[in-house]
């Protein structure tokens, strides 16, 4: 069997369910791993630097969302591979890959400089304080370098969208483990605090970065070629136009947190401060575990996509949206049943915080399956290149509903309203985009039977 028909049996041929779980789990396991290993690295700075630690790492949270957001930015590479694959045309999604990691290579750059020169005065602008600044400035001294590597190995989903979710995964949980054993010998072992978390993770994201950009080198299906790593304007563009959405929501996403921190902070202190660190790395959990299940339905959407097969993929779609609902039903359900052990995790022996945390904490999560749902169709919208639908969705979250509401709702219930404030975002908005979803996959059903009429005539 020749690698194009291998790819053509994974997307196409196999049954819904079977083809989801075969790349979803994968993906899923990946990045869950992934997540585990941030717990760690929290769990770890939490026994050295307590809740001054935990308030240092809420700061520095928003920091690396912006990191992240760039990243996201060149999730566009893999999903117009993905299609170009789908159509058969191997030469093109080969140019793509190439002068993608030349881009993406170039901002990380230019990046990494912007943020060396101007990190004090980005964390004040976080709200680092005399208290935390020192840590805050301690941990980013080596994520701020670790930002090229970072985005060469986010093209780690480009291996799931060209058939191998399994070594994707195997990339993942790689760094996961590597970065926790570093962590336990940097922190535990030779005391090098906060710090060594940071260089804990340079390392293991270096070695992986450089494992994946191997791979590509050495890839029968998909190869990275140096003659096709140069400017393209035109891939750039659509790179950028897929990307966009997944740009603007983490963009929106650090906002969200910075103005969380600050009316957290104004209404409750540092104690509200130390628990929004604890609280956003228990959400970033739940949302992580999403994200990895729909990069891998992604891939399966974007690839039947461009093969035409419109059916498939709103089978994918509706089957995605119930594995997604269900699972992370379970997640919330256990993070709310057993909040006081979450909370406590993170930090030694401080009772006010572990109380603050865990009252704060059902507040915030009660409704985070409608998060999960939201995030699964907006998935479909990045997937077929609606770009436009899926930012506009991003925005209404987050600028229409989320920072409104926390302003004022806060206003009326302190605290309190500042955790409400999500609830009540997640529900709006997974109502809305569920509707519309739902319009957009019944156009390309008519669509679609409507070109197969015209062919036939």
């Amino acid at each position: 069997m020749s690698r194009t028909e291998g790819i053509e049996k994974s997307f196409e041929k196999n049954g819904t369910v079977g083809t989801i779980l075969k790349f979803s789990i994968p993906s899923s396991v990946g990045t869950v791993v992934g997540m585990l290993c941030v717990l760690t690295d929290r769990y770890f700075i939490g026994q050295v630097a307590g809740r001054a630690g935990m308030s240092a790492v809420a700061i520095v949270f928003p920091y690396a969302m912006i990191i992240n957001s760039i990243n996201f930015l060149f999730a566009g590479i893999a999903i117009n591979v993905g299609i170009k694959l789908g159509e058969k045309k191997k030469e093109t999604a080969e140019k793509i890959l190439g002068s993608g990691f030349f881009w993406l290579t170039l901002i990380g750059g230019i990046l990494t400089i912007f943020l060396a020169v101007f990190n004090r005065e980005i964390l004040v602008g976080f709200g680092a304080t005399g208290e935390n600044m020192g840590y805050a400035l301690e941990y980013t001294r080596f994520i701020i370098p670790v930002v090229i590597f970072q985005m060469i190995l986010g093209q780690s989903t480009v291996i799931r969208g060209i058939g191998d979710p399994v070594t994707a995964m195997g990339v993942n949980i790689f760094t996961a483990l590597l970065n926790v054993v570093l962590d336990y010998l940097f922190i535990i072992k030779w005391n090098m605090g906060i710090g060594g978390a940071s260089l804990a993770t340079f390392i293991a994201t270096v070695l992986s970065a450089l494992y994946v950009v191997i791979y590509f080198l050495k890839s029968e299906t998909l190869r990275l070629k140096f003659s096709h790593m140069k400017p393209n304007l035109f891939i750039l563009k659509d790179i950028i136009k897929i990307g966009s959405p997944r740009f603007y929501n983490q963009l929106l996403q650090s906002l969200l947190v910075i103005v969380t921190n600050r009316k957290a902070g104004m209404y409750g202190g540092d104690i509200a401060t130390a628990a929004i660190g604890i609280i956003s790395i228990v959400r970033n959990f739940i949302n992580t575990s999403m994200m990895g299940f729909n990069q891998g339905t992604a891939a399966i959407i974007s690839y039947n996509y461009g093969a035409g097969k419109v059916s498939r993929v709103k089978e994918v779609v509706k089957v995605q949206i119930k594995i997604v609902a269900t699972i992370s039903t379970i997640l919330v359900l256990t993070m709310l049943l057993f909040t006081d052990f979450y909370s406590g995790f993170f930090v030694k022996d401080d009772v006010e915080l572990i109380k603050f945390t865990s009252e704060a904490m059902r507040l915030n999560l009660f409704m985070m399956t409608f998060t999960a749902i939201f995030l699964s169709c907006n998935n479909f919208f990045q997937a077929i290149k609606d770009s436009g639908t899926a930012s506009k969705f991003f925005i209404l979250r987050i600028l229409g509903l989320n920072i409104p509401l926390i302003y004022l709702l806060s206003y009326f219930f302190g605290a309190k309203g500042v955790w409400l404030a999500f609830p009540v975002a997640d529900t709006v908005s997974a109502f809305l985009i569920i509707g519309y979803t739902k319009v957009k996959l019944t156009e390309l059903v008519k669509e679609k039977k409507t070109e197969d009429r015209g062919e036939n005539l």
